[in-house]
């Protein structure tokens, strides 16, 4: 899956098609996965069969050449839970996934991060981010159906799905369009033009081959159907590009279910071509997203995938997953998840950085704030151009109905940080934390997605001598003072 998952039950297909049901971890780079009662398996790449896994000379875990469920682990001394030694808990698990080669997004972000920070170096003041996502998008999703898996959707409900104002198929709260024209406060009308389908020239059998490097099959589906649609007469030149001329998103949605096991075939994954095709004058595509269509839509995976394409958005979660980055509060990291038919919110910070706040007010000592919920209205408190504390009002209502904490939230930002680095020190510390209010650090710590004592409610303070404090992350008091904050409601205030 493109998007991190926890926990979460996968169907593994083993080479005598005896199926294995394992619980997995990680995301589309690195995962680990266990059985029902806890064995840590692995894929041995000789025979493609998953393993229990025993500790190598090295102490980390590794086949153990005896297939997962065909008897008792406990007998052959397998214990259950392997990790692999600090620091790289998690990589080591399993056959490595995609690589971490750069998307045109990641290029488009890297090259702003090192701009700005060479501003910050030579005493810069705080400007507006260098590409703001504002105005009218337009992407591209293509339909790719077998003659082995016939599409069970039509492109005009794949199209309403994309574009429909006020849509609620297959129970979600609105369409695409819908979702970053509420989020951005009207600021990003982002639509979709979805061709029609288009069968490929081989079955699916063909396309999920295990035994063919991963993803190449993915990109020859994405390059035959594009092939297919200019052959055609499709008409590419409406789609957004950037200042390179790259298109800025292509989605694509095969028909049938998700039948590899991870890391292989058509797994759903979110990646770049091998390299850039022209689809017209000015119009390059590269960077893309690929799924199952199964046998319904959601908006969850879709939007994170084109907050990447579309906005630049960084995922908040940990590539590691040692912790939880930002949990459930921000579509870029487990927003997505909570429930994939009403995404969460994009987080403050990100809201900013994409040019959609309506209004920021100034924190300084002795004033106060008044910040309606969902307006996209925020409190900053700056250090400097890259680190800052953002704040906003969170409601348990609308596209917020899943989150797990209500009130007042307190973003601290570093944006020379990373979501992967969760130590919380001067070195090594998140891009975009979430202030936990109980002090507990549970999403640093790898605890949960979040939890009711996350945000601040009524009578909570926010200082230097708090626990967390409003320090910053050298240590060096930020002076920032929140107290008597009202209530969590439609409206919340406070004084600094």
């Amino acid at each position: 899956m493109s998007m991190p998952f926890a926990n979460r039950e996968f169907i593994f297909t083993q080479p005598d098609g005896t199926k294995l049901k394992v619980y997995g971890t990680g995301n589309q780079h690195q995962a680990t996965f266990t059985t029902s009662s806890g064995f840590t398996v692995v894929r041995n790449p000789a025979s493609g069969y998953f393993e229990y896994a025993r500790r190598d000379v090295t102490q980390h875990p590794a086949p153990s050449g005896i297939v997962a469920d065909a008897m008792n682990p406990l007998s052959a001394g397998i214990q259950p839970r392997l990790k692999p030694p600090a620091p790289n808990q998690i990589s080591a698990y399993v056959s490595p996934g995609l690589p971490r080669s750069p998307s045109r997004w990641q290029v488009r972000r890297d090259q702003h991060r090192l701009r700005m920070l060479a501003d910050a170096v030579n005493g810069a003041t705080p400007a507006p981010p260098q590409r703001q996502t504002v105005g009218t998008f337009v992407g591209l999703c293509l339909l790719v159906e077998f003659d082995d898996e016939q599409a069970v959707i039509p492109q005009s409900g794949v199209d309403n799905f994309c574009n429909q104002q006020g849509y609620r198929g297959f129970g979600n709260n609105g369409s695409v369009r819908d979702y970053f024209f509420d989020v951005s406060d009207g600021k990003l009308t982002y639509t979709n033009i979805v061709a029609p389908w288009f069968k490929a020239s081989k079955p699916r059998t063909y396309y999920t081959d295990e035994s063919v490097q991963y993803p190449m099959r993915a990109r020859e589906l994405i390059l035959e159907a594009l092939a297919h649609h200019m052959n055609n007469g499709f008409d590419f030149s409406r789609l957004s590009a950037d200042d390179q001329k790259f298109i800025y998103a292509i989605n694509v949605f095969y028909a049938g279910t998700r039948v590899n096991n991870w890391s292989q075939g058509l797994w759903p994954h979110s990646f770049h071509l091998q390299a850039p095709i022209q689809l017209a004058p000015g119009k390059f595509a590269n960077d893309y997203q690929i799924t199952d269509m199964s046998s319904e839509l959601t908006l969850g995976t879709f939007c994170h995938e084109n907050g990447h394409m579309i906005c630049d958005f960084p995922d908040l979660y940990d590539y590691g997953n040692e912790s939880r980055g930002v949990g459930s509060y921000c579509l870029m990291c487990a927003g997505a998840n909570v429930d994939p038919k009403n995404p969460t919110q994009v987080g403050a910070y990100l809201k900013h950085a994409a040019g959609w706040s309506s209004k920021v007010t100034p924190l300084a000592a002795g004033g106060s704030c008044q910040l309606p919920a969902g307006k996209n209205e925020f409190g900053l408190f700056r250090r400097n151009r890259t680190q800052y504390f953002i704040l906003e009002n969170r409601e348990r209502s609308g596209r917020d109905a899943s989150l797990p904490s209500v009130g007042l939230a307190i973003w601290k930002v570093d944006e020379a940080g990373n979501n992967s680095n969760e130590a919380m020190t001067p070195a090594s510390h998140y891009e975009c934390s979430l202030i936990q209010a109980d002090g507990s650090a549970d999403l640093e710590m790898g605890v949960n997605d979040g939890d009711p004592g996350d945000l601040y409610g009524e009578g909570g303070v926010f200082s230097s001598t708090t626990r967390p404090n409003s320090n910053w992350w050298d240590g060096t008091a930020s002076d920032l003072t929140i107290r008597s904050i009202s209530a969590p409601g439609p409206t919340i205030t406070f004084s600094v």
